[in-house]
């Protein structure tokens, strides 16, 4: 693969099923799964969309970004990371794709793993 890819982008709306008929309308993106608490995921083949269901006191909009690479080695040593396990226990579920949540200097979540979302 070589260098790091965004290869998911997730977005919190008040109403998925909406963005997701939209999405598949106008754009012809393909909708590969959804969950029990209503997260939709949405692809173009490449690239993944999570719309997020709402959620009390997160506001609708780019929610997180994540990163796809080889190995998640040089991201731990060049930073801090969170462990998914940790995030599920404290109430917060990082995707059942993502390995580690990374905080950029400003606190911005962006997921980094070396398994790839679902396309199809």
């Amino acid at each position: 693969m070589g260098r790091p890819r965004i290869r998911h982008i997730a977005v919190r709306t008040a109403d998925p099923d909406k963005v997701s008929g939209f999405l598949q309308d106008v754009f012809g993106m393909e909708q590969v799964k959804k969950t029990p608490r209503g997260t939709i995921f949405m692809t173009d083949g490449y690239l993944t969309l999570a719309l997020l269901a709402p959620r009390a006191g997160d506001p609708n909009g780019i929610n997180h970004y994540g990163f796809l690479v080889d190995s998640l080695e040089p991201i731990r040593a060049k930073t801090w990371v969170e462990p998914a396990e940790q995030l599920q226990e404290a109430g917060r579920s990082p995707g059942q794709h993502s390995e580690y949540v990374v905080r950029d200097p400003e606190g911005n979540r962006i997921d980094a793993a070396d398994e790839m979302w679902p396309t199809k």
